[in-house]
């Protein structure tokens, strides 16, 4: 991944020449795919992928970043939902942390959009889920992405929008895009958010300690 060329907004861009070459950051960078030339079984066939080939790094720090809004969604008393079901944290699935093993639809969101969130608080009012917050952590993708998913709750406007990332650059000028609901989006750093983390945890023991 480090080697596709990206545009001024970080978004990654697949080109291919006239050659059927992959064009690669840098001048005269590129993967040679003439072999897949009129090969139908090869471009049908489901690529093998090297697991040296994966940025496990971001991939776990992701996974850990998702964690730990869940657990301090958990600890503050909220439903919580996330579509990941394969990762871990603290040695647990993600959806084993979750309260919510599917996520709740919402009269004035789009489910498809709503559900691929990265992480959702919600209020239990009854029968009904109230949102409260979303996040989306942004590592190595864009920001557009997240803040694109979020968008289908801006008409709910108790909602706090939260781009976890390491990029405040980016994120500013990825909301500055969207003039009339920049406000609404709030960028919140991979290490302060570490911080928080530690602080509910510590919070939470020390409550139970002197059972207050």
């Amino acid at each position: 991944m480090p080697k596709i060329s990206r545009d001024r907004n970080g978004e990654y861009k697949i080109n291919i020449d006239r050659d059927l070459n992959i064009v690669l950051a840098g001048r005269n960078n590129r993967i040679d795919c003439s072999n897949f030339i009129n090969k139908w079984e090869l471009l049908l066939s489901p690529p093998v992928i090297e697991e040296e080939g994966r940025n496990t790094v971001e991939e776990s720090l992701h996974s850990v970043l998702q964690g730990r809004l869940i657990e301090i969604g958990n600890i503050r008393g909220f439903e919580t939902f996330c579509p990941n079901k394969t990762k871990t944290f603290n040695e647990k699935r993600l959806d084993e942390i979750t309260t919510l093993t599917t996520c709740p639809e919402l009269q004035f969101s789009d489910y498809n959009l709503l559900r691929q969130i990265d992480v959702l608080w919600f209020k239990n009012r009854g029968n009904n889920f109230i949102p409260e917050d979303a996040f989306e952590v942004e590592i190595s993708t864009g920001v557009w992405s997240g803040v694109g998913r979020m968008a289908t709750l801006i008409d709910y406007l108790n909602v706090g929008l939260y781009v976890i990332s390491n990029d405040p650059r980016k994120f500013k000028q990825v909301v500055s895009s969207f003039p009339e609901t920049a406000k609404r989006y709030r960028f919140v750093a991979n290490d302060l958010l570490g911080e928080l983390y530690s602080a509910e945890i510590n919070l939470k023991e020390l409550r139970i300690d002197i059972g207050l």
